[in-house]
């Protein structure tokens, strides 16, 4: 923290604008002096505020865990941030299906299905889901992404598939924290 003694302004006031400042140091070496803040003892808590205190209070706690991964520890680096601002924010942040790119499968055993993904810090998984015009599943695997640190996620189908009518196809996309996102196309 700064020394309030230095500053011109402050000299000599320590006592008088310690009860109104608020003065933080961020990771990068910036010091921020802010007015502290007010609290209302009349303040009514919704439902809503307590859900998201809850959701920041899980945030942090997996914050405080997953910031000493190696990748969030090399996103770190990369980014000029902590690694638990960025586990906090991966929390927050699901990952994205983009794309399923069928060009090259003809529904045979052994072809390929790709999935594009992306996330804030890194798609963990991605699971493809097969299934007929009735809706049963014909078959279920996770893909390989095709290279490291990239979009591009492989599956290779197990069985043969009839393309008449088209089948359902799903991706699912799973970044660190859990969290998860859907795409289907058929």
């Amino acid at each position: 923290m700064e020394s309030i003694n230095r500053n011109q302004f402050a000299r000599g006031r320590r006592h008088a604008l310690g009860a109104q400042l608020v003065v933080h140091k961020t990771g990068s070496g910036k010091t921020i002096i802010a007015g502290k803040p007010l609290f209302d003892d009349n303040l009514i808590y919704t439902e809503t505020g307590t859900m998201h205190q809850a959701a920041v209070r899980d945030a942090a706690t997996y914050a405080s865990f997953a910031s000493m991964q190696e990748i969030y520890l090399h996103k770190a680096e990369e980014t000029c941030t902590t690694a638990y601002a960025l586990a906090v924010a991966d929390w927050f942040g699901a990952p994205k299906v983009l794309k399923i790119d069928v060009d090259a499968w003809m529904g045979n055993a052994g072809e390929t299905i790709r999935v594009k993904a992306k996330d804030n810090v890194s798609v963990a998984r991605v699971a493809v889901v097969v299934r007929n015009a009735q809706g049963d599943v014909l078959e279920m695997g996770e893909a390989v992404q095709s290279g490291k640190g990239s979009a591009w996620w492989n599956y290779k189908t197990q069985s043969s598939v009839p393309l008449m009518p088209f089948p359902t196809l799903q991706a699912i996309a799973f970044d660190l924290p859990g969290n998860r996102d859907l795409f289907t196309i058929s």
